[in-house]
């Protein structure tokens, strides 16, 4: 499949890099939750070759963020091209429920998570609702 065919794994996995990193670092302990949920195996991609992507997102996007209590339109629209390539709503809702997981395990989610998460779930219609369902009915929580 072509890297940039929406919904690939490659699309898949730079979203929830993009949500892990945009606190401007790619934390161990988050990568460890998403270890714990098999996250890697389940949006298809190596554990390498997703902290490439979430080294690059925290790069291009996440140390634009930080320290911000919003986000520039040129910020909007990096963060728009990345989710407008995950169009399957079961995928969209699997890498909310795992950059859920994933953004808490530091014990702290700051303002840069908090706005790129909540602007990814209203961008993709999913809500709150969906996600903690998600949650629930994962058999690796």
């Amino acid at each position: 499949m072509h890297q940039n065919s929406i919904d690939n794994p490659e699309c898949v996995a730079r979203v929830l890099a993009l949500l892990i990193a945009a606190n401007a670092r790619v934390d161990k302990r988050e990568l460890k939750r998403l270890d714990e949920l098999d996250a890697y195996q389940r949006i298809g991609v190596s554990r390498a070759r997703f902290v490439e992507l979430a080294q690059t997102c925290r790069d291009e996007v996440g140390e634009k963020l930080v320290g911000h209590s919003w986000m520039s339109a040129d910020a909007i629209g990096r963060i728009d091209r990345i989710l407008d390539a995950v169009n399957d709503p079961q995928l969209r809702i699997l890498v909310c429920r795992l950059a859920a997981a994933a953004i808490t395990a530091d014990g702290h989610v700051c303002d840069a998570e908090r706005m790129v998460f909540d602007h990814t779930l209203g961008r993709w219609r999913v809500n709150r609702s969906m996600v903690t369902e998600a949650i629930r009915n994962d058999t690796l929580n």
